[in-house]
């Protein structure tokens, strides 16, 4: 059993070594895959949005998510979601309860922890509030002025929740300790070794 396992390591191994420094990637395709399974398997994928003067306290819940990879600026991941948000606002002293189709566009880029990819440095390009009643138009102002606390929001969510794992072959798993950077390229993440 010892054996097969220390052979099975060195054949990895040797794949790796035999394979150059720097060809390991994800299509944008695949990372696309994974997210939509993360969040068919998480639902519900809550991001909490609250204020310290309880003035707001939303979660946003996640829909749907569309990766784009662009070489744009040394290289950026732009991300499209769809999310429904509810929650309490506190408008003039009155609190209203709040649900809307929210989507969020950002754009991020990329770090690797162990086998493990993260969104870093979320920066929202854009938010649409899908709707036209009173409340959604609330909403929309009061998302307006609330533009760095909801980034900071989407930031801490990524932080700590991967996009994607290395984990999905033996030749993956083994790579995935020996990566020393990252190339975002147009529609694929590209992994340097060694």
């Amino acid at each position: 059993m010892l054996k097969r396992k220390l052979l099975g390591w060195v054949t990895i191994a040797s794949t790796v070594l035999l394979t150059g420094c720097a060809d390991m990637s994800v299509t944008e395709q695949e990372l696309n895959q994974e997210v939509a399974q993360r969040l068919k398997t998480t639902q519900p994928d809550v991001i909490k949005l609250t204020l310290e003067e309880s003035t707001l306290n939303l979660d946003l819940l996640i829909k749907q998510a569309d990766i784009d990879l662009t070489e744009r600026d040394g290289g950026l991941v732009m991300v499209d979601m769809k999310t429904d948000i509810r929650g309490v606002l506190n408008v003039f002293g009155q609190e209203m309860t709040m649900k809307a189709e929210l989507d969020p566009s950002f754009e991020s880029g990329l770090r690797i922890e162990e086998d493990r990819i993260y969104l870093v440095g979320a920066k929202l390009t854009q938010v649409t509030v899908q709707g036209s009643s009173i409340s959604d138009q609330m909403l929309r102002n009061t998302l307006g002025s609330l533009h760095d606390e909801f980034e900071s929001a989407l930031a801490r969510y990524f932080d700590t929740h991967p996009v994607y794992v290395l984990n999905h072959s033996a030749v993956e798993k083994a790579a995935a300790k020996m990566v020393k950077n990252i190339v975002i390229t147009d529609d694929t993440i590209e992994f340097m070794i060694f």
